[in-house]
């Protein structure tokens, strides 16, 4: 290929040319490799050769596009080629070309991300050639950059950074490669055994012999010979040149080096990795995190960065797989908990101490901040791994445990998150350790003054927690904010972690301490801190998630006395008068979660009720407290029953009424958010219908309520944009149905006749809605939430509004949501009315049918079949045709069968019964099956002594014989038909119990002639006297025919 051609191409394609860019791609592709013999000519020309000199052109986007193109050539993919004589020369020239490149003195101008692929490059060869074909890679390339012996370049930044480039690439490249593996690609498999050559090949291994967690074949050689020993002693060396510098620039190097050694230390043999001056190393660096220089510099320093570095480098260590006594001696050997009990000053008296190395802990630094977080994810994960073992073997590790705790305790403690929050696993499974294994703890730490250690470090840890849960001064609880969203998580992981399960441990401390805590706030409760009285009441709340047995706060207001008390002075307090609404609201879900206290005490009720109704509650200024307070008052009146709420049913369904229409009153509270109005309106309905009022003051209170909400409606409908803007008028039309629908959950079981007839007349103005906007899913959905309420509510009144109902509601079925609705409000009507239902669905049934039809040929545009169709779209059409089945199901289960051969319906019986059919037979889910088949077997039982028309009998018995009894002996005598299997069991049993029907009907001789006549065992089902005896004839049967 023309040199100069490509080069042009390639500079024009950098330029953003697809034109050229298509033709270097197909170039690419056309030659044998890859067009890596033209790039190599390419760097050539550019001094990347053994010529010491620098051009301006070294760098440019020709040599960065070379570069990128070998990397993706053949030469370097680990293909059949690989041993080709070709490709074998343009590697050699290619690691000829990189290493006199580096040697020279243009790599102090070599640009990052050119180091970067360089060191990938290297990487790549290294997998490609080592051992066999490059014996020494990591010794060639620290001297091609003047590192290794006395070559006196150890001052080179640049050196050290390319050096760390290509390890960092070896460890992404060999062990843990850092981009996603393409599946197509076909040499995956041969990379992913090559990689794992290399790296046994590296630590010393034969390269044929797997070294698997299994296997104890030993090294070839010694692990001091190793490429891996090489480079763990190179950085090790190179660490130890550099973390002890003032020049930032060399500890940058400092930094580098160990982010580098850190993806080494978890694969390299132990005895490298654990090595004594390697930890110590570690040790230092990790102790050595500086504050910043001022209090305006938040930024970490170097050593901070360096002391990160260092950290993970340890965890990387201690969380090395192997079994649990190993983990524990290599934790003692490492000595980690004392040394860092060391570095914190918070223990004295620990052997083999280390100079001028500190961590601390006791004042906030944010520069420091990431150094203390990196030790906290160093103590988790140690202490995990300690703690099991310790477990198992309490005496050689109780040091190191009590290091571990103490380590634990102040991180925890610690005022950020990302210190406190790593270790709440790790306290959490102290805390599990000491409910289970008491005994060994207080064994092992022994206690005074007649409290033992877990009493001390229950108590510990609930102080810190009740510390840890105050929100920062300056939170605002504004939860779509990502950083405040943490601190809440965090929270909440103290909450469920530790505080829950320290009320399991110490229930009688939890109480004391939360009596203690509020007790503390000032006088009134409701000039306290936020933060302060936010915490106490938090504690209050989730107490009961701690009790036992569940539900936790019937438990804990039944047996706890003094925590009963608690709830009662917080009920006589003044802290409604709080002006934070968060303290507000703590307030009232404590109230609602210890609802039970209420029963008793009808003035701490009344007391409640008011602040919830007024402007500390359902008034608020704020639309969350406004928007919480609805769903709290509906849980508060189901918890205490609509019974006690008696004397306060008045006032508070008049309260309501202004909320909800406040147009209509001159006071004009604030508004109340749709969609949580829908909670009053539930509420009212239940205090009206559950509280034993008369009927009259029902009624009266109902049309109070439903007149101005009917009126809303009327009004919207005569809108004359109505139908020009779906979207904007379905929302509020969709919950002004609901609103009905929620108010009528208070007359769900023997209504009054003069409410019914209320409620009746509200549906006609709701069937207007549908009729008037039955293009809006809202509406639809809505409508049939409705519907099934008000079958509940006016029983059978309400037939004579449903064929208006479902009329739209199925012409406009679009979605399979659309589906579910119409077949939830057919099955329902038939399960609540049987054979009175016939009336009201007959004319909707076949409509809803060819609609399911229509949708599920819709969604599988016309074109496929269901074998080639996408999982996704097979499972969703399914999902739209099982709606169909269980409607048939229940029309026939509930005698509803009329429906099948009305006028309306006779023409298309033939079509619906061999829709049956086709799901008995051929759907592949046995659950419809069963349905399907359910269906016939129904059918069969009522039909079998001419309940319907002879010529519907005619026709349904014919599909039997002909289609349904062939299609279901074929599925089950086929291979795949499993009877262990529970649900295809159920289909055998009810395709047996339709044989047996069929049998004992009045049809007997049809039955003899068209179905026993066909069986080979036909005396065996002749002389059945049950169902279970024709099934074990068939299962007898299928296992002589060996399926």
């Amino acid at each position: 290929m023309d040199l100069q051609q490509l080069e042009r191409a390639v500079i024009s394609a950098s330029q953003g040319s697809s034109e050229s860019a298509v033709w270097l791609d197909a170039a690419r592709r056309q030659s044998p490799d890859g067009l890596a013999r033209e790039c190599l000519h390419l760097l050539s020309l550019r001094g990347w050769s053994g010529e010491q000199r620098t051009s301006t052109e070294q760098f440019d986007s020709v040599a960065f596009y070379a570069l990128s193109t070998i990397q993706r050539s053949p030469i370097l993919q680990c293909n059949n080629q690989s041993g080709d004589a070709n490709f074998v020369s343009l590697r050699h020239q290619l690691k000829q070309n990189l290493l006199c490149t580096i040697s020279s003195t243009c790599l102090r101008v070599m640009p990052s991300f050119i180091a970067t692929k360089v060191g990938v490059l290297l990487a790549l060869l290294v997998r490609e050639e080592y051992p066999r074909f490059w014996p020494n890679p990591v010794l060639d390339v620290m001297a091609a950059l003047r590192l290794a012996g006395d070559s006196g370049g150890h001052q080179d930044k640049h050196s050290y950074l390319m050096h760390l480039c290509f390890l960092d690439a070896l460890s992404d490249e060999i062990v843990y490669p850092s981009v996603a593996e393409d599946s197509s690609n076909g040499n995956l498999q041969a990379q992913r055994d090559r990689r794992e050559q290399v790296k046994d090949a590296m630590r010393g291994f034969a390269i044929k012999t797997a070294n698997t967690s299994t296997d104890h074949t030993k090294p070839s050689i010694s692990v001091e010979r190793t490429e891996a020993a090489a480079i763990a002693r190179w950085l090790s060396e190179t660490l130890a040149q550099t973390s002890n510098s003032n020049s930032d620039e060399v500890l940058e190097i400092a930094v580098k080096t160990a982010a580098t050694l850190k993806r080494y230390v978890s694969w390299i043999e132990l005895s490298l990795a654990s090595n004594a001056g390697l930890v110590s190393l570690l040790y230092s660096g990790l102790g050595h995190a500086s504050p910043g220089i001022s209090d305006d510099d938040e930024m970490p320093t170097h050593r901070t960065l360096l002391s990160v570095e260092c950290s993970m480098c340890l965890r990387e260590i201690t969380v090395r797989g192997m079994d649990d006594e190993k983990k524990l001696s290599l934790l003692i050997q490492l000595n980690l908990f004392p040394l860092l009990s060391q570095m914190t000053n918070s223990q004295t008296n620990v052997e083999s101490k280390l100079i001028d190395c500190r961590l601390d802990f006791s004042d906030v630094d944010a520069t420091q901040v990431e150094a203390l977080a990196a030790t906290a994810e160093l103590t988790n994960s140690a202490g995990l791994e300690l703690i099991q073992g310790w477990e198992n073997d309490p005496i050689p590790a109780s040091r190191h445990m009590e290091h571990c705790l103490e380590m634990a305790m102040l991180c925890l403690a610690y005022d950020s998150i990302d210190v406190s929050g790593p270790v709440i696993e790790l306290i959490a499974r102290c805390l599990n350790s000491i409910e289970k294994k008491e005994t060994i703890w207080n064994t092992s730490f022994g206690g005074s003054n007649g409290e033992t250690v877990c009493d001390k470090i229950i108590s510990r840890v609930l102080a810190i927690v009740g510390t840890r849960m105050a929100y920062p001064s300056d939170f605002r609880f504004d939860y779509e904010d990502e950083e405040e969203s943490e601190e809440e998580m965090y929270r909440a992981q103290l909450r469920k972690q530790l505080f829950v399960r320290i009320v399991r441990l110490r229930k009688t401390a939890v109480e004391a301490f939360m009596g203690v805590s509020l007790s503390a706030l000032p006088q009134p409760l409701s000039r306290a801190q936020t933060s302060d009285i936010e915490v106490a009441l938090r504690l209050v709340y989730h107490y009961a998630e701690g009790r036992r047995p569940p539900p936790g706060a019937k438990t804990a207001l039944k047996q706890d006395v003094s925590f009963r008390e608690i709830i009662i002075a917080l009920h006589q307090s003044d802290v409604t008068g709080h002006p934070h609404r968060e303290v507000l609201l703590l307030y009232y879900d404590i109230a609602v979660r210890y609802a039970t206290v209420l029963k008793d005490s009808p003035d701490l009720l009344t007391r409640l009720l008011g602040a919830l109704s007024g402007e500390h509650g359902l008034q608020h200024s704020h639309e969350r407290v406004r928007s919480r307070c609805c769903y709290l008052l509906l849980r508060l009146v189901k918890s205490v029953g609509a019974e006690v709420m008696r004397p306060h049913v008045e006032p508070i369904v008049d309260g309501i009424q202004i909320l909800l229409f406040p147009q209509a009153h001159s006071s004009k509270p604030a508004s109340i958010p749709p969609n949580d109005a829908l909670y009053l309106f539930e509420v009212t309905g239940i205090l009206l219908g559950q509280s034993g009022l008369d009927v009259d003051v029902q009624v009266r209170s109902a049309t109070a309520v439903l007149t101005p909400h009917v009126q809303s409606i009327e009004q919207t409908l005569q809108d004359p944009n109505l139908t020009s803007d779906v979207e904007a008028f379905g929302e509020p039309l969709s919950i002004s149905l609901l609103a009905i629908a929620q108010l009528s959950k208070g007359w769900q079981k023997n209504p009054p006749g003069e409410l019914q007839r209320v409620l009746t007349a509200a549906m006609a103005v709701c069937r207007n809605v549908i009729v008037a906007l039955p293009m809006s899913p809202l509406v639809r959905n809505s409508t049939s939430v409705l519907l099934q309420r008000m079958i509940l509510s006016l029983g059978h009144l309400v037939l004579e509004f449903l064929p208006g109902f479902l009329a739209p509601l199925i012409s406009h079925c679009t979605l399979e949501e659309d589906v579910l609705d119409c077949s939830q409000l057919m099955n329902q009507t038939c399960i609540k009315f049987k054979d009175g239902a016939c009336p009201a669905i007959d004319s909707s049934v076949v409509v809803f049918l060819r609609k399911v039809l229509a949708i599920q040929l819709h969604d599988a545009d016309g074109t496929s079949t269901s074998d080639s169709l996408p999982p996704h779209l097979l499972t969703e059409q399914l999902s739209i045709r099982k709606q169909a089945f269980s409607t048939l199901h229940h029309i026939v289960t509930n005698k509803a069968t009329a429906v099948l051969y009305s006028d309306a319906n006779i023409g298309s019986l033939n079509d619906v019964l061999k829709l049956m059919v086709d799901g008995a037979v051929t759907v592949p889910d046995p659950v419809m099956s069963k349905t399907c088949s359910q269906f016939f077997v129904a059918l069969i039982d009522q039909w079998s002594n001419e309940a319907a028309p002879r010529h519907v009998c005619d026709t349904f018995f014919d599909l039997v014989y002909t289609e349904f009894l062939p299609g279901m002996m074929q599925r089950i005598l086929d291979n795949s038909f499993n009877l262990k299997d529970a649900n295809q069991n159920r289909v055998f049993k009810e395709v047996c119990r339709g044989i047996w029907l069929l049998k004992q009907s009045n049809r007997q001789s049809e039955f003899h002639a068209r179905f026993l006549s066909g069986l080979g065992s036909t005396n065996a089902v002749q002389n059945a006297s049950s169902s279970k005896d024709i099934e074990a004839c068939f299962m007898q049967w299928k296992q002589e025919l060996g399926r």
